[in-house]
């Protein structure tokens, strides 16, 4: 078995983080075959560092595409990988030294179509492991599943290594800017619902939270739409099981929650994005409906003391 690999890894203005993950990837037991560097229109000094990269290592290649969104990238790496198992990589994050070597070692033959492992949340100096998939060999409808009810394995692309041949011909969707990646394996998964994927007990992947993140910010909605919605509607097209609606709650839900403590602490501006989401939990029914989804539905400024389970 060809256990070649190419890493895909998009940047936009990372000037000042993205050594940090290179690094991270030269350190390693393993190291990919090809780094693909997507340049995604930089203005700041991230293509200088990308290139004096790729002028250290022949295996790493810069390709610089107008800016157009980290899909796009992702969408112009797969199409110039060569090698036969592709990585998704943010440059913003780092990975364990031992990242490759656990990812490609698990493919044990040619009938898997990747692997999954678990992660690390790095927040505010804390750092926080997930990584108990429940299971050694996941198909298609269990990965499938875990992805919106697993808190261990997520929608996350970064947290798998796919077999090149079976994603050459799925696209990430260009217009969805928020859970593009849940969306693509969803659309993967349903398209081909025989795969196999073998599961790494291990956190090896450092996903960093900066303050950029929506749900920090609270910059919730574009114009009336619900950030997250324009993905869950593609999502429902293709398959129709209950915890979609459920994790599409749970995201309303914390959102809700956020946007409450921003209100309490006095910043009224956030009034119209409650409105908003409650206008959108409206809309749904989850499989358990809880007091505080009643109470965020009803009056959620009055039970802006409830918190998010």
């Amino acid at each position: 078995m060809n256990k070649t690999i190419t890493t895909i890894i998009p940047f936009y203005n990372c000037g000042n983080v993205i050594c940090g993950m290179l690094d991270s990837i030269l350190a390693g037991t393993v190291l990919p075959n090809e780094i693909l560097l997507i340049n995604d229109g930089s203005t700041d000094n991230s293509v200088a560092v990308a290139e004096s990269y790729a002028n250290q290592y022949p295996f790493i290649k810069c390709i610089t595409q107008e800016h157009s969104g980290v899909s796009t990238a992702r969408n112009l790496g797969v199409k110039y990988a060569t090698s036969n198992w592709i990585s998704f990589l943010d440059a913003d994050d780092y990975v364990e030294n031992n990242f490759y070597e656990c990812m490609i070692n698990v493919v044990s033959d040619d009938s898997f179509a990747g692997s999954v492992c678990g992660y690390f949340t790095e927040s505010n100096g804390m750092s926080t492991a997930y990584a108990n998939p429940q299971a050694e060999i996941m198909d298609s409808d269990a990965l499938l599943e875990a992805m919106f009810t697993n808190d261990n394995v997520r929608g996350f692309l970064v947290t798998r290594l796919f077999k090149t041949e079976i994603i050459k011909n799925i696209s990430l969707n260009t217009n969805i800017h928020i859970c593009e990646d849940l969306l693509f394996q969803t659309t993967l998964l349903t398209k081909y619902p025989d795969l196999k994927f073998a599961c790494v007990n291990l956190p090896l992947y450092h996903y960093v939270q900066n303050n950029s993140s929506a749900t920090t910010n609270l910059n919730l909605f574009n114009g009336a739409v619900f950030k997250y919605k324009p993905a869950f509607d593609e999502i429902r097209k293709l398959i129709s099981k209950s915890y979609v609606d459920d994790n599409y709650n749970s995201i309303l839900e914390y959102s809700m929650y956020c946007l409450l403590k921003e209100y309490k602490n006095g910043n009224k501006q956030v009034l119209p994005q409650i409105r908003g989401v409650q206008a959108e939990l409206k809309t749904i029914q989850p499989t358990h409906s809880s007091k505080r989804r009643l109470a965020y539905i009803i009056a959620p400024i009055i039970f802006s003391h409830l918190s998010p389970s």
